[in-house]
């Protein structure tokens, strides 16, 4: 939902709408999509090299860390699936379009806004290890969130425009203005608080001497998500702004609407304005729009004390999501793309930077995609149920079908998938698949991912998932990744484990020109993970779902990759017996086993770009092996970590219990950060190195 342009007329407004609160010791309900979308963007992390994750998890670390100081109890609730009304289909699609668009325009150097593909599956993941209470809605999550708010009457956080219209008592605070990186302390109590804007419908209707009920009019004539007047022709509302005004057409209109007593007087006074050919549609808009905002108690109350599942799941089209579904989806462990896969029959990819000119990047994840409709739609129970249902079905084929909503070149494309089954899969039922044994699901992945049970024993658990996820990349991604794309991804792993995130360099780092076919085949290993994390959690979790923002770190590997085809070699990053070594020979030896030494040795080196001037021998002709990339790839990666290792919040305590975490996970390895004054002797040792930092160690 979103009334364009109201959030914007309420801020440049020059009465009072927005009211100062030293916000402590509350209940929040917290809208989760709009808070990491807002974070995201506001903090400026990496867009273009696919996202920088640990930047995103250190980030939302410390906003919960920071609302926990202040005693704030937050509550967040994210989007689901499409409303299964279909009432903003013609919005999303458009919504789609503007993201293709976004991608499209930052992958040729222009600044745009495009979220990184798996900040969701990060946000989840940690909001659960925070034990933050958390709720998947299973469509979306605008209304429920205002009703919620409305029940135990305590402010929503969002930057969402509908926030200003539903009639919630206790009101809205606008993220954009709710300073949670500055912690304040009250000097006469001594409690901290996060300085806040506070909204609320009943200061700001007062200032225009307007009822209340009349704002759901205003949004409904305006136009939102559901509601499209503005192309009628006698909607024309400046003339009753105050002149000079900001957004004429919002003023004017609410000065409009205070002239009336109640709605049905502002609704008969619009027909009248209205032509005759018009009024019949116009009448019904007006009619929804206003239902839209109409709250009354909702369901996630329940969900959040005693995981109760709503009572709207098990009646209409959402009753075909089995009991077990349903739980996991409420409580943010399964993607809500399965809704979308099994009410609709349609799903549409996320836009990533990538190169245009080639196939879609979620084309290589396509056969994944199969399995997972195989799963929720070929079972005799629920093809059962969706025939009960009247929902799609494909009459005169035993073939199911999800419409796929991706991208040709720069344009919103469509095309039908068929669903299918692996030979494991047949007579695999969606309402029973929990019941199926460990051996059985467990097939089902392998058999997706094209790893075999021998393939499967070699490998730590630890590093199952994205150990299958590489090796189906390595054998589906087009163009084939060459072998500087694989040693670049499992160095960003390395990272991942053992890096913590200086604070000074959140941001994106030095800018660093796209190189398109690194970021296509990356933009495809994350679509292959985004849908293998779908199958394993529709599996019941076969194997264990790994921490996805230890993972990838796009402006690194990316730089990587660079300076891996001007010369240097993986001896000179890895220093000889270190931690990082071994857990990169780990990684190195998972991949080998899964594909074949052969298939190393055939894959093209990359090296074809490497810069002129620049040869291997001038890296080898050295004596000791280099601990650093270059001081550009010093100051994405390791810079700050010697600076911190006295700060306890990055490389002490908290680092150390994540350190112990990893430790636990993977025995054979041991986390250690060679101290300052050591890296200082063996640079006296080495003059021409004085200037040089370690990478990995």
């Amino acid at each position: 939902m979103g009334v364009r342009g109201l959030k914007t007329y309420i801020e440049s407004r020059n009465r009072n709408d927005l009211r100062s609160w030293a916000f402590r010791d509350k209940q929040l309900i917290i809208d989760g999509c709009n808070l990491y979308y807002t974070l995201y963007y506001d903090c400026n992390l990496d867009q273009m090299h696919g996202g920088d994750y640990d930047a995103f998890e250190e980030l939302i670390i410390q906003f919960f860390k920071n609302l926990r100081a202040c005693a704030i109890r937050p509550y967040v609730v994210l989007d689901g699936g499409a409303d299964h009304t279909d009432k903003k289909w013609d919005t999303i699609r458009q919504r789609k379009q503007d993201k293709i668009n976004a991608a499209f325009a930052l992958s040729v150097g222009k600044k745009e806004k495009v979220l990184p593909i798996l900040v969701k599956s990060v946000f989840r993941q940690l909001l659960h290890k925070l034990k933050v209470p958390l709720v998947q809605c299973l469509e979306e999550a605008d209304w429920e969130i205002a009703a919620l708010a409305e029940e135990w009457n305590c402010p929503v956080l969002s930057n969402d425009s509908d926030f200003y219209i539903f009639n919630i008592k206790a009101g809205l605070l606008p993220i954009t203005h709710f300073q949670w990186k500055n912690v304040k302390v009250h000097r006469q109590t001594n409690k901290k608080f996060i300085q806040a804007k506070h909204f609320t419908v009943g200061k700001f209707c007062a200032s225009f001497d307007m009822n209340i009920d009349l704002l759901p009019v205003f949004a409904s004539i305006l136009g939102n998500d559901y509601v499209k007047l503005q192309n009628i022709k006698c909607l024309t509302w400046a003339e009753y702004s105050v002149p000079g005004t900001h957004h004429a057409h919002i003023d004017g209109l609410l000065n409009w609407l205070c002239q009336f007593p109640e709605p049905e007087a502002a609704v008969s006074a619009l027909l009248k304005r209205t032509d005759d050919k018009e009024k019949a549609i116009t009448q019904e808009a007006l009619s929804k729009g206003i239902h839209e905002y109409k709250l009354f108690p909702g369901s996630l109350a329940q969900f959040f004390h005693s995981k109760t599942i709503p009572r709207t799941a098990r009646t209409g089209p959402l009753q075909v999501l089995p009991k077990w579904t349903l739980k996991l989806l409420l409580e943010g462990k399964m993607s809500s793309s399965i809704i979308d896969a099994l009410v609709h029959q349609r799903v549409f990819m996320t836009s990533q930077v990538e190169d245009f000119q080639l196939p879609c990047s979620s084309e290589t994840s396509r056969p994944i995609r199969q399995v997972i409709y195989g799963l929720l739609l070929l079972g005799e129970q629920q093809t059962a149920d969706k025939q009960a249902l009247d929902i799609k079905t494909f009459t005169g084929t035993s073939k199911c079908y999800v419409e796929e909503y991706g991208r040709q070149q720069s344009k919103l494309s469509s095309q039908k998938v068929e669903a299918i089954q692996t030979g494991v899969m047949e007579g695999l039922q969606l309402k029973t698949l929990r019941k199926e044994p460990l051996s059985v699901q467990l097939q089902v992945l392998l058999d997706t991912l094209g790893v075999s049970s021998e393939m499967f024993r070699g490998i730590q658990p630890a590093l199952h998932l994205q150990m299958f996820v590489t090796h189906y990349w390595l054998v589906n991604a087009q163009p084939q990744p060459s072998q500087v794309h694989l040693w670049g991804l499992l160095l960003g792993m390395v990272y991942g484990k053992f890096s913590s995130t200086p604070k000074r360099h959140r941001a994106a780092g030095r800018r660093m020109d796209l190189e398109h076919e690194t970021a296509h085949l990356y933009s495809q290993w994350q679509s292959c993970l985004k849908w293998s994390l779908c199958l394993n959690s529709l599996l019941c979790f076969p194997v264990s779902e790994p921490e996805v923002a230890c993972l990838y770190r796009g402006t690194l590997v990316h730089h990587v990759v660079g300076e891996f085809r001007r010369g240097i070699t993986l001896d000179c990053l890895l220093v000889r017996g270190s931690s990082a070594e071994r857990l990169f020979k780990q990684l190195q030896d998972a991949v080998v086993s899964l594909v074949g030494e052969d298939f190393i040795k055939k894959m093209r080196t990359g090296l074809e770009h490497r810069a002129a001037g620049k040869t291997q021998r001038d890296y080898n002709d050295q004596n000791q092996p280099i601990d650093e990339l270059s001081s550009s790839f010093e100051h994405l990666m390791y810079e700050d970590i010697n600076d911190c290792e006295d700060d306890d919040d990055l490389n002490g305590k908290g680092r150390k219990s994540k350190a112990k975490d990893h430790k636990s996970e993977m025995p054979d390895v041991s986390y250690t950060i060679r101290t300052r004054h050591k890296a200082k002797a063996r640079n006296a040792n080495h003059p021409s190195k004085k200037s040089e930092r370690r990478c990995f160690e």
